[in-house]
Formats: C-alpha cells, structure tokens, sequence
C-alpha cells in the first residue's frame, strides 16, 4: 500500500505540475515580478528602505546639532569619539 500511495503521489505531481498560469504576455511585461529593485523582493527592498529613512533621520539630528554648534568635539584628534 506504501508503494501505491507513493507511486500515485508521483503520477499526481508530475501530471499537475505547477499549475501557474503565467501567459508569455505577463512575462514580457515584467521579467522578474518577485523583484523590486535590480537585486532585491519587495519585503528586502522596504527593510533597505526603511534603514536608510532611519540612518536619515538619525544623521538629520546630528545635523541640527552641528548647525547649532552642540556638538563640538574637544578633544585633541581629528577622529570623532563617541
């Protein structure tokens, strides 16, 4: 009975396949529809995103203070320290 069930299992598979109906007129409109960019999906693109928007705002702060003179280092190097 293993051998059948296994044996009608693999009729099933091979038989269905897939079963995407992706028509060649989709395809010519987008080549890669899982991308978003050149390299990355959707879900990658909005975390590259949403870092980008972060590290933005965080350098935006750092950016007032510097207008304001706040953050002046006094040390006697030209590297920043924290």
């Amino acid at each position: 009975t293993a051998l059948l069930a296994l044996s009608l299992f693999a009729f099933v598979l091979f038989a269905g396949g897939c079963q995407s109906e992706l028509k060649s007129s989709d395809l010519r409109s987008n080549w890669t529809p899982e991308l978003q960019s050149t390299t990355q999906s959707d879900e990658q693109f909005a975390n590259f995103r949403s870092r980008h928007r972060h590290n933005n705002w965080r350098q935006a702060h750092d950016d007032w203070a510097m207008i304001w003179l706040e953050n002046r280092n006094m040390k006697l190097t030209d590297y920043i320290i924290p």
